[in-house]
């Protein structure tokens, strides 16, 4: 759910911390309120994000390298 944000509700007010937001949003709207456990839960949000940005790249790129011609 935090992945791909399927939340269909929209307010005005943007700058407030919400549901359906980004992890990186959550990140940024959380850190300067978290406590030492807090950021270390930021902290692990953050590499779960790389972990999955990378395994996406890493699809793309091994999808485009089959489809190209050699």
């Amino acid at each position: 759910m935090m992945v791909l944000s399927p939340g269909m509700t929209y307010s005005w007010h943007w700058l407030q911390a919400s549901k359906s937001q980004t992890i990186a949003a959550n990140i940024a709207a959380q850190y300067p309120e978290a406590d030492s456990l807090g950021v270390s839960a930021l902290i692990a949000t953050g590499l779960v994000l790389f972990v999955i940005t990378f395994v996406v790249n890493l699809l793309a790129r091994r999808i485009t390298k089959k489809g190209g011609a050699r």
